[in-house]
């Protein structure tokens, strides 16, 4: 039993900050219901209808999956009686969508006073962005992410995955109120809405230049090399094998012991002087670090508590002990396509544990059986439903 265990939740939303958000929840016990449009009803991309496609596959396990025709009058009909038996309702709509379709908190809660209602937005519910258009990139260059990325030579840098804004300023965020409002239903007896930012959630993340800038004035720059850091003591480098590993030893006596390491003991006084120096230093360790492979750099660097790190790739991580381990991967069967592995959920309880119960769905596979058990419709109104065009 998770801790989330007994709460249940509808999915409205369709792309992946509010999907991998009502995953969470399902990860840590709750019963999640994903409602689809059925695909012919409007416009709908391949990616997260293709319940073999690998983003469809990584946001969907342990929850179910109907689809519903909420165009309909029926289809409405149907979902405010889910509602009715629903602890959350998670949406990705533009503001103002659902309130034309009957489908707001107001009405929502109207219904069911105890639902808590969670939209997922990249501007919020108000201000001068609210209506704009935007994915993950342009999150990320609005909320002054990709102003810190690559080196100052080239291009903002955009970093595709992780997807950091939607991850860190949607997903988390998210995960965190609606965990929090459930808390404090429990206190109060009554549900509430919430209105996520993706772009709010991102800025919110600048806790260390950002606060550095609210208090001097100090823009940070990017980087002249090519690294993205013109730290040497906080840096990437190039083994004699061609891979990449990080260094990191901010502490003035880790720095010392790594200028010895590397025979650089004249390096030690200027650990953070201005960028000429650091370029100097990075290229000083750089020759070094190219005598050896990468796997005597970090053993040796390890030995001497110096924090070090290689770089992975995706086949390197997911292969490497550590993680084998950690059990950051679980494999499960599916019906097209035999077995499969999945990322693991990262929360570990020792009492209510996190856990990969259930492979991704097909698409509406559960839309009869959630229809009969949770609302009590019989055959014959099932096959009207589906006639009708309002169930799939």
């Amino acid at each position: 039993m998770g801790p989330l265990a007994g709460v249940k939740v509808l999915d409205l939303s369709k792309y992946g900050p509010s999907r991998y958000t009502s995953m969470i929840l399902a990860d840590l016990g709750a019963e999640v219901i994903v409602v689809e449009m059925p695909k012919n009803a409007g416009q709908m991309l391949d990616v997260v209808s293709d319940d073999v496609g690998s983003l469809y596959i990584g946001h969907n396990r342990n929850k179910k999956c109907i689809v519903l025709n909420l165009k309909t009058d029926e289809g409405r009909k149907i979902l405010y009686q889910l509602v009715d038996k629903m602890d959350v309702v998670i949406e990705a709509n533009r503001p103002g969508v659902l309130k034309r379709r009957g489908m707001d908190y107001e009405s929502l809660s109207a219904i069911n006073p105890r639902i808590i209602y969670c939209s997922i937005t990249g501007y919020g519910q108000d201000g001068p962005y609210a209506q704009k258009t935007g994915h993950e990139i342009n999150f990320a260059a609005v909320s002054g992410i990709m102003a810190l990325t690559g080196s100052k030579n080239g291009p903002p840098v955009y970093l595709q995955s992780p997807s950091i804004a939607d991850l860190l300023g949607g997903v988390t965020h998210a995960v965190i109120a609606i965990t929090s409002a459930l808390y404090a239903r429990e206190q109060t007896g009554k549900g509430q809405y919430i209105d996520v930012s993706i772009t709010d959630g991102a800025a919110f993340y600048h806790w260390i230049d950002g606060q550095a800038y609210l208090m001097n004035g100090t823009l940070p720059e990017r980087a002249e090399l090519p690294t993205g850091s013109d730290m040497s003591c906080m840096n990437t480098y190039r083994a004699k094998d061609g891979k990449y590993f990080t260094v990191g030893c901010a502490e003035p006596w880790l720095w010392e012991r790594l200028c010895r390491i590397l025979g650089k003991e004249e390096f030690i006084p200027h650990q953070f002087e201005p960028v000429e120096k650091q370029k100097e230093m990075y290229l000083g360790f750089s020759e070094v670090f190219s005598t050896r492979n990468r796997a005597e750099w970090l053993k040796l660097l390890d030995d001497a508590d110096i924090g070090t790190g290689p770089v992975y790739d995706f086949k390197e991580m997911f292969s490497d002990p550590h993680f084998q381990h950690r059990k950051i991967l679980v494999e499960v069967d599916h019906p097209k396509l035999g077995k499969i592995k999945l990322l693991n959920t990262p929360f570990k309880f020792s009492e209510t544990p996190a856990q990969v119960r259930t492979r991704p769905p097909l698409w509406g596979e559960h839309t009869e059986e959630i229809l009969r058990s949770f609302l009590g419709y019989d055959e014959t109104q099932l096959q009207q439903l589906h006639k009708k065009a309002v169930i799939e």
